[in-house]
């Protein structure tokens, strides 16, 4: 290694990143880096693999060589029983152990990441979290997560650390390169049955959050469908599980004529099937602030997203073809995610005007 050769192992034959985070946004946000870093293993003849949750397994073919990856399985953890729990968190262990790394890592202080890395049975743990990585670990960098230098706030700044640390050579903000798969003929079938208009072109709404203060207010994804029909697009809206009751909601303001015109594809896609959707034939895609849109962002597509109390110099996507619109104007000044004294109104204060002007300079409107 490069840097820091005196504390960390000088010439690891065997690395392992310790990366299961359940957030889209967070994967996609350190993926380029950690496809960098994978290829800088590569080329030092280093053996490297990645701990993801294999939810997004599927997403990942292509971006990865399937035998870099293990998977862990957290959503069958989570409905397992117990001893059912303990053999499916023992299976994940002893992939991890089978490698006998040199070093493992990790670029995240969530909870599982902390505990893999422990259990891991690498020769040398690297945590990144003075706070919460205290105890198994050989080394422990003091990433600041938060309270950045100016310019370098986002997060994909603190995850760019970890890596130089291990010698990876310092670049811009990237996203992970997806190679999503072209839509089966049978899958253009039964979307087409869905009412998609595949000759059309389609503005993609995502209209739910994993927070109830990321959310735009429904009533303006309606009023923003509308004008977006009104500009010869055909209205398609995504998500899935809990993102049908912000799609429905949305519907439900939309007049019957309006309505019979837009695609509802909520639970009709695979994480996967979305990616190759939106890569090949997404115009544009409008939504909050979640992982579906740092998804549309990575593929390409021109897109607006709309925040609310959250940090965008945080979070904001990292492409030249996404525009964020905020407004914290409205805001008082001990206002916060978790705390609004005025019902979260800078997410009405972006109005569907904003939105279509901001698309205007991404795109002429059709």
């Amino acid at each position: 290694m490069r840097a820091l050769q005196t504390t960390l192992p000088a010439q690891p034959k065997r690395i392992i990143l310790i990366n299961p985070t359940r957030y889209l946004g967070n994967l996609l946000i350190a993926g380029g880096l950690i496809q960098d870093f994978a290829h800088y293993c590569s080329s030092h003849g280093i053996e490297f693999r990645l701990v993801v949750d294999d939810m997004y397994a599927d997403l990942l073919t292509g971006a990865f060589d399937k035998k870099t990856l293990i998977l862990y399985p957290r959503r069958r953890i989570a409905k397992a029983g117990f001893l059912q729990k303990c053999r499916l968190y023992l299976q994940c262990l002893r992939g991890l152990r089978r490698l006998k790394a040199d070093l493992a890592f990790n670029i995240e202080d969530d909870s599982v990441s902390h505990r893999l890395t422990q259990f891991s049975g690498a020769a040398f743990k690297l945590g990144c979290s003075p706070q919460r990585h205290r105890w198994g670990y050989q080394r422990v960098l003091p990433i600041a997560f938060a309270e950045r230098p100016a310019g370098k706030e986002h997060r994909w700044y603190s995850f760019q650390e970890v890596f130089t640390a291990l010698g990876l050579p310092q670049g811009k903000p990237h996203y992970l390169k997806l190679q999503p798969p072209a839509l089966s003929a049978t899958l253009k079938q039964r979307l087409q049955q869905c009412g998609v208009d595949f000759s059309s072109n389609l503005a993609v709404l995502h209209t739910g959050a994993t927070k109830y203060y990321k959310l735009w207010p429904h009533v303006n994804f309606a009023a923003l469908a509308l004008r977006l029909q009104q500009a010869g697009y055909q209205v398609v809206l995504m998500g899935a599980g809990k993102d049908a009751r912000d799609i429905e909601a949305t519907l439900a303001i939309l007049p019957e004529s309006a309505r019979t015109h837009i695609v509802n594809l909520c639970n009709q896609l695979s994480l996967a099937e979305l990616a190759g959707f939106l890569a090949a034939h997404a115009s544009l895609m409008v939504g909050n602030d979640s992982g579906p849109f740092h998804l549309a962002a990575a593929l390409g597509v021109p897109g607006v997203v709309v925040f609310g109390p959250t940090e965008a110099s945080l979070w904001g996507p990292i492409a030249d073809n996404a525009i964020l619109l905020q407004d914290r104007s409205v805001c008082s000044a001990d206002c916060s995610r978790k705390h609004c004294r005025h019902n979260y109104r800078c997410l009405p204060a972006i109005t569907p005007d904003h939105v279509m002007a901001a698309l205007e300079k991404l795109q002429p409107a059709k």
